[in-house]
């Protein structure tokens, strides 16, 4: 029997129904096109650095010591105080009365005259130190020496005007013994300063009776201020006498520096995580001291070990890393497409790219996991 108007109108409208939720679901299940944040590869300046802790020290520090047993007076001075070269720091008393013979007067004079002799010698080689540096500089300025002869000759000037605020010093020792022998003294001993500069520490305060040798103040001359920076040996080996470097985290303004000195002894240390590592000491010269900056103060050291002033660049998470090496994600026509590139050295921000992108092109810039190749995709304004 045919069927009836009512019921092919009720199957048409079944079959419908069944079609527009085919539809539907076909729809909910297609891959739809995922928008996607791109950025460019640009050729900009590349700066790598390697960066430790480190402390500041001052490179020319000079004890003040007991020549010889007696009583020590109180003594005024407070760490942080400032003396001048001369300056009696401390005086010392004998505790009994010393026989006065020729023989002690004769030598206690012997060592200052030969003291005052080895102070003129440094003298002297200071001079010719101060004056090479001097000869250098002006060279540096036609650029007729290098940067590593130019900071060779600033540490030889340093270290010989070291040298001549110690033989003053020893100078100053031997004139305090005479006090000792001279029939004219009055029996106490005067202990002056040997160079200007700042109280360190103060080991002794009261009045109190002292041996020969016990180690009274220590004066720091904050003109010879540098860094210590504890270093790791596998960043120290790419380091070179002369290469620019910074300091940060003291408390102020970035102060520019240089690398002075690299210490060939690495040291076994242990960090904070319970790891062992080799560390080096790098000595880095400041070009400006801040007043503010003392002895033993806790810096950060950043070292530069390049500089490309023209370096492909491109966002680290621009970059993913896979079995077969560093891949990026390009758009090509709509859809996703993976390329393999080279890469050379990161600033903690961006990496460079040695080959596999030119400069303008642009990739995904946050790559999602998985498998993206022949993903459907458009670029996100």
């Amino acid at each position: 029997m045919p069927s009836s108007p009512s019921r092919r109108r009720t199957r048409l409208a079944w079959l419908l129904v069944a079609g527009v939720l085919l539809a539907a679901a076909a729809a909910a299940l297609w891959p739809r096109a995922r928008g996607f944040e791109l950025v460019e590869a640009r050729n900009a300046l590349l700066l790598i650095e390697r960066s430790d802790r480190g402390t500041t020290r001052m490179r020319e520090i000079h004890p003040l010591t007991a020549p010889a047993a007696g009583v020590l007076e109180r003594i005024e001075l407070e760490a942080g105080d400032r003396v001048e070269a001369g300056q009696i720091l401390a005086r010392l008393r004998p505790l009994v009365s010393t026989p006065l013979d020729a023989r002690s007067t004769a030598e206690a004079q012997a060592a200052a005259v030969q003291a005052e002799a080895a102070l003129r010698q440094v003298q002297a080689q200071a001079a010719s130190a101060a004056d090479a540096r001097r000869r250098l500089e002006a060279s540096a300025t036609r650029g007729l020496v290098s940067e590593r002869d130019l900071v060779a000759a600033r540490a030889l000037d340093r270290e010989a005007s070291a040298a001549v605020e110690v033989a003053r010093a020893a100078l100053a020792q031997a004139r305090s013994r005479i006090a000792l022998v001279l029939p004219d003294a009055r029996g106490r001993i005067e202990l002056p300063a040997a160079v200007t500069g700042v109280v360190l520490r103060r080991l002794l305060q009261g009045e109190q009776v002292v041996e020969p040798g016990r180690l009274l103040l220590e004066i720091g001359t904050p003109d010879s201020l540098e860094v210590v920076g504890d270093f790791l040996s596998q960043d120290a080996v790419l380091f070179k006498v002369g290469a620019v470097a910074r300091i940060e985290g003291w408390g102020g303004a970035s102060l520019p520096a240089r690398v002075e000195r690299i210490e060939p002894l690495g040291e076994l240390k242990v960090s904070a995580l319970g790891v062992e590592e080799q560390r080096v000491r790098v000595i880095l010269s400041l070009e400006q001291i801040p007043p503010a900056l003392g002895h033993g103060y806790q810096v950060e050291a950043f070292v530069r070990v390049r500089e490309q002033a023209d370096a492909l660049l491109l966002p680290i998470e621009a970059l993913r890393r896979e079995d077969s090496g560093w891949k990026v994600w390009t758009l090509q026509d709509g859809r996703v497409r993976g390329r393999s590139v080279e890469v050379g050295d990161s600033d903690g921000r961006r990496r460079e790219i040695l080959s596999g992108l030119s400069p303008g092109e642009q990739v995904l810039a946050f790559p999602p996991p998985g498998d993206l190749e022949g993903l459907r995709g458009y670029r996100l304004d």
